[in-house]
């Protein structure tokens, strides 16, 4: 299988049939494939489905390449507004955008994002495009990543290697907490981090891929009545939801997320091995066939 699950392209053939997008016009690929039939699919929840596929991961080649053959469905165009290269972010925002319906979040409320890396990036923007009055992100380490949430205006930048994050949440929320936490490094440390700086009857949500179990205060979780909740990838309103907000301006600085433009041939050395070696020093690194 091709590897790349997040990339944006232009049309070069259509099958027959296929009347949505044209030859020649700039597309994203929402790389999700599913039966289309489950009770999950025909409420639009389908990326739930049971036999839930990714291009570029399981059975169809994907992004890495200098040409991919994707399902119809899977098909969005891109507006005139959004050049390719940031097209090619539209997949992980989109992630953000999911959490963000998940967290229930809107104007005014104020929120933490654990984690910098490029759906901690995401998630930053996507909260700053949904209304948020206040936007902390908390970081492992200084560097590339930590440099970026600060450009992309997060209102504090809190590295987690020296500082007491919910301390610090605490004090410039003036002992209230923040109205949700986005949890996107799966760091196992990262759950206690949350239910400490969340508010009463606040909100926690999960977008990170986590390699191994992480512990949680379940009395504090009681005690503080939160609502801790899963986002996994996005479903139906999802992508073009998050397309309609970059045409039109909502979701601003997307740019600001890629470190590193490399071309296909230098996928490995300069792609992967150095993400591998020096990952703070990196946010996403664009391929260009």
């Amino acid at each position: 299988v091709i590897l790349g699950h997040e990339f944006a392209g232009t049309v070069s053939a259509v099958g027959e049939g296929v009347d949505h997008v044209k030859v020649g016009e700039r597309v994203v690929v929402e790389p999700f494939m599913y039966c289309q039939t489950c009770e999950f699919c025909v409420k639009g929840d389908y990326h739930v489905c049971p036999d839930l596929t990714v291009v570029g991961v399981h059975n169809v080649g994907g992004g890495f390449a200098e040409q991919a053959l994707v399902p119809a469905y899977t098909v969005h165009k891109m507006p005139d507004s959004v050049p390719s290269e940031v097209g090619a972010l539209i997949e992980p925002i989109t992630v953000a955008w999911h959490g963000m319906r998940k967290g229930n979040f809107g104007p005014g409320q104020t929120a933490l994002v654990i984690g910098a890396g490029p759906i901690g990036l995401t998630t930053l923007i996507c909260a700053q495009a949904f209304g948020s009055a206040f936007t902390a992100v908390s970081v492992r380490r200084p560097g590339a990543r930590a440099d970026t949430a600060a450009r992309l205006g997060a209102q504090a930048v809190i590295d987690s290697s020296s500082t007491d994050v919910v301390a610090a949440v605490m004090e410039m929320t003036k002992g209230r907490g923040v109205d949700v936490v986005f949890e996107t490094s799966g760091a196992p440390e990262s759950i206690t981090t949350a239910i400490g700086a969340v508010r009463m009857g606040g909100t926690i949500v999960s977008l990170a891929v986590w390699l191994a179990p992480a512990p949680c205060d379940y009395m504090q979780m009681l005690l503080k009545e939160l609502t801790i909740v899963g986002s996994k990838g996005y479903n139906k309103p999802d992508f073009p939801e998050a397309i309609a907000a970059m045409g039109d301006g909502r979701i601003i600085g997307a740019e600001e997320i890629i470190s590193t433009r490399i071309g296909l041939a230098d996928v490995i050395s300069g792609g992967f091995e150095v993400l591998a070696e020096n990952r703070s020093a990196h946010v996403k690194v664009l391929v260009t066939p």
